[in-house]
């Protein structure tokens, strides 16, 4: 008589085309799961006469159990430039940490968050105390003054970060996509009929965002006609009589920068939308209601700490000998600084198949 194959976990995951870790949960009819899906995997158990090994479902109870009862693994985020005090001032860093928190604790692990500037420890102390502390992963912020050097023996640690900001040493890292964020943002704003579009920078020069936003930016430039162009002003001409000469110069239709700049053009007495568009590179806090880019920065510090993971996972930790940098993609958020003014421009920037 021939001997009928045994179903396995793996058969209905391929079948269901769900994870081995999605059938497992649907089994046990845990509420990680949606209650749509663990009946749909029941009937397909059933259908495909799947039946549980026992020893092996005492044996993983039994894991399950034991891990219950250990104590949590810590991940340390790691705060380099300013104090837990001033925390609020910076809204892209709150929800860095609140995502790198969240897929944290998803994961069983417990995040603490550290202030070098609060510690006042020497490099060589910190890692003491890490060490002390059995930390393997940590996650490091961006420094918020531009660019530079993570001052810290990374040996025995699987560390992350967010951003560009750390070039030295160079890490794993998940970052906005900062050209296609331009690139979309500006596709936007010709939909809606603008055509002089101004750029005033205020990222740090020589970063990798102020590059790229730049780099998109300076391409648009290209396809359209001359008359139409309009120079990035930059960062050292920021102040209310540069943006003022500018301004008066050129004659935007539409500004694109950060909330800095926006107050500053209602200072010089723009009415926006009004009188003039504005489109944020990042909307936070304190301007949510402007049109412009969610750069979804929750997201960032997710991913940030998956690489954290993989590499506490595959037993690699150091600096990455291949650094890997993640990119997120942003979406574009309607608000009240812009509005339909003409005809839709077409004006294709990001990649297509089209």
């Amino acid at each position: 008589m021939e001997k009928v194959a045994k179903v396995s976990m793996r058969d209905l995951a391929k079948e269901a085309g769900v994870s081995v870790s999605a059938v497992s949960l649907a089994l046990r009819n845990s509420p990680k799961i949606s209650p749509e899906k663990r009946k749909a995997i029941a009937k397909l158990a059933k259908r495909m006469g799947y039946v549980k090994d026992g020893r092996v479902t005492e044996l993983m109870e039994h894991l399950r159990t034991f891990r219950a009862k250990k104590q949590l693994a810590t991940i340390v985020i790691l705060v380099l430039d300013f104090s837990r005090a001033d925390l609020k001032l910076y809204p892209r860093i709150q929800s860095l940490i609140f995502g790198i928190e969240q897929e944290a604790r998803d994961n069983g692990y417990d995040p603490d968050l550290m202030f070098m500037e609060d510690m006042k420890v020497s490099p060589k102390r910190l890692r003491n105390i890490l060490t002390a502390r059995g930390i393997k992963g940590v996650v490091v912020m961006p420094f918020q003054t531009g660019v530079g050097k993570l001052d810290l023996d990374l040996s025995g640690f699987c560390v992350s970060t967010a951003g560009y900001s750390i070039i030295n040493p160079m890490l794993n890292r998940a970052c906005p996509d900062y050209l296609q964020m331009m690139d979309e943002l500006l596709e936007q704003i010709c939909r809606l009929g603008y055509k002089r579009i101004g750029f005033i920078m205020t990222y740090v020069s020589g970063g990798v965002g102020h590059k790229l936003y730049s780099s998109s930016y300076l391409f648009y430039s290209n396809l359209i006609d001359e008359s139409l162009r309009i120079p990035i002003l930059r960062r050292r001409d920021i102040a209310l009589d540069g943006i003022k000469n500018w301004m008066d110069k050129y004659q935007p239709d539409v500004v694109i920068s950060s909330g800095k700049i926006y107050r500053l053009l209602q200072d010089l007495g723009y009415r926006i939308p009004e009188d003039l568009g504005f489109a944020s590179l990042e909307i936070v806090d304190d301007h949510r209601d402007a049109s412009g880019l969610d750069q979804r920065m929750e997201l960032v510090g997710r991913e940030a700490l998956k690489l954290s993971f993989s590499d506490i996972n595959l037993n690699n930790p150091g600096v990455p000998e291949h650094p890997k940098t993640v990119l997120i993609d942003s979406h574009f958020k309607p608000g009240n600084t812009l509005r339909k003014v003409g005809r839709a421009r077409s004006v294709r920037l990001r990649a297509t198949t089209r």
